[in-house]
């Protein structure tokens, strides 16, 4: 019955919009080869609802969590921006945008960026499946398994793929993240070099190669990656 709820929802909005030639040499860098482009659709409506839970705030020590406002524990209610379903990414209203880098490269806006690779990571995961084992069902029961299945430990030198489907867009985003703001730091380096096992991303730059909007002005970029 899910399954023939998603492929109605799917045909219904078969439409999307490709992926713009910025986005596409954006994802390029990261995904290279492995990834298919053409067969991604960006969709405007998502098939997610407000859940109210528990936010607990998470270790500030990454990129990801640092060039944003602290926050504390409490109750909240909100939806994800967005949802992959196979080759599709179905954006909240709030979320949709009709090019994700439109002055890449020269310019990069980065949580949009970092959203976007995320996504698309899922999408990577579903035409890389018989290496992943990746599908949508697998990766909505990581939600019911973790209180935050975002959350990732890079001690010791994992493989990428031992991560769980959420974690390994969250991993995604964190590179994405140290990759525009300090492209050889530390953990910069660490990040490329569990991804580059995975997939073809292209060299790290020895300095940032754009202006990179940040999503708040207190962010804290002093060893944000070391």
């Amino acid at each position: 019955m899910i399954r023939l709820l998603l492929l109605a929802f799917l045909i219904l909005t078969a439409c999307g919009r490709p992926l713009t030639q910025t986005e596409r040499d954006y994802l390029d860098g990261l995904h290279g080869a492995s990834l298919n482009a053409d067969r991604i659709r960006i969709v405007k409506g998502a098939p997610v609802g407000a859940v109210t839970f528990r936010r607990m705030p998470r270790p500030r020590v990454t990129c990801r969590e640092r060039i944003l406002p602290p926050v504390k524990e409490e109750i909240v209610t909100s939806s994800p921006a967005a949802v992959a379903l196979f080759n599709r990414i179905f954006f909240t209203r709030d979320w949709y945008l009709e090019n994700y880098l439109p002055e890449y490269p020269e310019r990069l806006h980065l949580v949009e960026a970092m959203l976007l690779a995320h996504e698309v990571t899922h999408a990577w995961q579903w035409q890389n499946r018989r290496r992943t084992g990746y599908s949508p069902l697998r990766a909505a029961v990581e939600h019911g398994q973790s209180r935050d299945p975002y959350l990732f430990d890079l001690e010791g030198e994992p493989d990428f793929l031992t991560y769980g489907y959420e974690q390994q867009g969250a991993i995604m985003e964190e590179y994405v993240c140290c990759r525009a703001l300090a492209p050889q730091a530390p953990r910069t380096r660490r990040l490329h070099r569990m991804l580059a096992a995975a997939m073809p991303v292209s060299p790290l730059p020895q300095s940032r190669e754009s202006d990179v909007y940040l999503p708040w002005k207190g962010a804290e970029l002093d060893g944000i990656c070391d």
